[in-house]
């Protein structure tokens, strides 16, 4: 609970100090006075004071009147304010007090200076010493203990959740959203349920203050969620890592591996996987290759053995043999250069043709995007029909151009992004392929040049009568490097393959973590309190006098919590719709509702949502409101003995408007004659 005790305006004149003091109540407040008395001054000082001025649409200075911060009018003339600041006393849930004191014009201050007194001054007097220093509006306000923000979130006790941006990152739910939803403005604090939320990238921020207010669960989901889609984010980057390294290191030595997935999944066993290589048109492993190689050197170590006994027969069927393996080599060397160069071209077709697909999909969500903004605002283009004849429109950006029968936008952006996911997934299969034959393209360049060299050396042999058969030992000094690589490779294959194991069992754990959250956002807890929140809101709608829908019929859309009748949310009903107009005075029924409900609901003892129990209304009698919902309005306030309302209202300016609207109902008034801001000490 947050209480606000007390508030003062001290302005510096030459003509003497000038200013207001105000006294809040615990309960409800009525801050009452005609138009241009003041009020809304009140107001704006009070929110620049708490370093929520934000609300109002900015930042510092700009967001107050001219009677804080440039003159008075006083005595039928202008008094020039010299210097000027506000004071605000507030208390928390544990009865701690502090005084914030904020300038507003200061030679030696800044307006992003707040400080913070631990004392209680406005209501007590106690004497303004041992300030905190802080700061608002520049970076780390909310993050370091220097910040205001920092400050007010640890003294009212919240826990702010980090909650998703627009951009794909993460940020703290700021205060100032969160106070949106209780410090409500008169010029634009009665256009939405929740208006004047300052602009932070969060993702739907409206819903996430109401989830915050009620206490769900959901931030606490979210936040595994992230945690484990993070997780899992780091599992399959180490994964990528390990096979990208296995595979590069096969593909220098001419092999591939057979069984390695592109990613981390259930079906992998180390055990199955095989390090194959091409011979000819069939495929041997890694161990068979081993087997021909070293056949190949003992025969060449009986070649060698057999010396000068060698016929020149025998070695000219080696060259003969040799070529032949050469010839069937360089085929295949060819065959695998023009596959390569041909799935390169295919490659870059199919990456010209997602280009395409993508650039159609945006398009098509932006004219779905543009429908659905009409649509708000009740164009009849939206609605499929020119609004000049009536007729119906295609819903189609091709109509002019394609004749037939042709798919609409919601069908064409599905068709659109199905063709997009089967376009990568060709273009990933594409990738592998050119990725081994590439392995297998360094391979068999690498056995044109060991044949050739071998067949050099054997004619040498033939041409000099060479009894040291150089030829079949340089042969062989090259199959034991060769043989040599490859059992570095195997073990190290051993390795990162038990690696892989490892990495797979975080998988798992990550994967059936992921499982186990709930499928919808909401948890069975969080669904019943969104049902307490429902009926609360249903409750207020009626005793305000709400009459625009069957109030049984109202309920709260899970998509974005806010009231809808047959999925069409409230305030977007039009007369051509299932029900009649639902007016503008009605509309701000259901925002009282709404926000007292989000109060009811979070104090629930077996609730206990984040609501700090303070709610301030500015002139929330908006549409020329019936007196008779006002009163009920000031009745729901003042029964509710937790909670602190300031209502500013001028009813209409009539005294009989005002007692009936009060009727019965237990109030702290606080009003003044003439102008707010006047001498120290003459009024308030």
């Amino acid at each position: 609970m947050m209480i606000f005790r007390g508030l003062k305006l001290r302005a510096i004149t030459a003509k003497g100090d000038f200013g207001f003091d105000v006294i809040f109540g615990r309960n409800l407040n009525i801050v009452k006075g005609g138009n241009s008395s003041g009020k809304s001054t009140l107001v704006n000082t009070l929110l620049y004071g708490f370093g929520m001025e934000e609300l109002i649409g900015g930042k510092g200075i700009r967001t107050l009147p001219y009677a804080v911060k440039d003159y008075v009018e006083y005595d039928g003339g202008k008094v020039q304010i010299i210097s000027s600041e506000v004071l605000l006393e507030i208390e928390n849930k544990n009865g701690d007090v502090v005084t914030l004191r904020r300038a507003i014009k200061d030679q030696v201050r800044d307006s992003k200076l707040i400080e913070i007194f631990p004392c209680s001054h406005l209501i007590k007097n106690e004497e303004l010493n041992n300030a905190l220093a802080t700061y608002i509006h520049d970076a780390g306000g909310a993050k370091y203990k220097e910040g205001y923000h920092y400050f007010l979130e640890k003294f009212i006790g919240f826990s702010l959740p980090e909650v998703s941006t627009t951009g794909g990152g993460e940020s703290k739910l700021y205060i100032q959203t969160i106070f949106s939803a209780l410090l409500v403005e008169q010029k634009r604090g009665w256009t939405d349920y929740i208006a004047n939320i300052p602009f932070y990238g969060i993702r739907d921020v409206k819903i996430r203050v109401v989830e915050f207010l009620l206490g769900l669960d959901v931030f606490k989901t979210s936040s595994i969620r992230n945690r484990l889609n993070a997780e899992f984010s780091e599992i399959s980057s180490e994964w990528r890592k390990i096979t990208d390294e296995l595979n590069w290191d096969a593909s220098k030595l001419g092999f591939f591996l057979d069984g390695i997935h592109r990613t981390p999944s259930g079906l992998f066993n180390a055990d199955s996987v095989l390090i194959k290589r091409v011979i000819g048109n069939s495929n041997i492993t890694i161990d068979e290759y081993m087997v021909q190689l070293r056949d190949e050197h003992t025969r060449l170590s009986n070649y060698i053995k057999r010396g000068n006994s060698e016929s020149g027969k025998e070695l000219l069927n080696e060259i003969n043999k040799v070529s032949e393996e050469l010839q069937d080599v360089s085929v295949l060397y060819e065959r695998t250069k023009t596959s390569i160069n041909t799935n390169r071209a295919s490659l870059r077709e199919y990456e010209r043709l997602l280009s395409e697909t993508v650039e159609d999909l945006e398009r098509n969500k932006a004219a779905a995007k543009l429908k659905a903004l009409g649509a708000q605002h009740g164009l009849k283009v939206a609605r499929d029909h020119c609004p000049t004849c009536n007729q119906e429109i295609e819903d189609n950006l091709l109509t002019s151009i394609i004749s037939g029968p042709q798919m609409d936008l919601a069908t064409n952006i599905n068709y659109l992004d199905s063709q997009g996911r089967m376009l990568k997934r060709q273009i990933d299969g594409i990738k592998d392929i050119i990725r081994n034959l590439e392995g297998r393209y360094k391979e068999l360049s690498s056995k044109i040049s060991e044949k050739y060299e071998y067949l050099h050396a054997l004619r040498n042999d033939v041409r000099t009568g060479d009894s040291d058969a150089k030829a079949a030992i340089r042969r062989q000094v090259q199959i034991e490097v060769e043989v040599e690589s490859i059992d570095k490779y195997k073990l190290k294959a051993t390795s990162l393959l038990t690696k892989l194991e490892v990495v797979l069992g975080e998988f798992i754990v990550n994967e059936n973590a992921r499982k186990n959250l709930p499928k919808s956002s909401y948890s069975l807890e969080d669904e019943k309190r969104i049902r307490i929140f429902e009926r609360q809101f249903r409750e207020n709608a009626g005793s305000f006098g709400y009459e625009s829908a069957p109030i049984e019929d109202i309920e709260l859309s899970r998509d974005n919590l806010v009231p809808c009748l047959s999925q069409l949310e409230l305030r977007e009903i039009r007369r051509s719709d299932i029900k009649a107009d639902s007016s503008a005075s009605d509309f701000v029924r259901l925002i009282w509702s709404y926000l007292l409900a989000l109060y009811q609901t979070s104090n629930l003892s077996y609730v206990l949502g984040n609501h700090p129990g303070v709610l301030m209304f500015d002139e929330p009698g908006q549409h020329s409101m019936a007196v008779s919902s006002q009163h009920a309005l000031l009745q729901k306030l003042a029964s509710l003995s937790n909670l602190q309302s300031i209502i500013a209202a001028s009813f209409d300016e009539s005294e009989a408007i005002f007692n009936e609207a009060t009727i019965n109902v237990s109030f702290n008034l606080i009003e003044w004659d003439g102008k707010l801001i006047g001498p120290v000490g003459s009024h308030v």
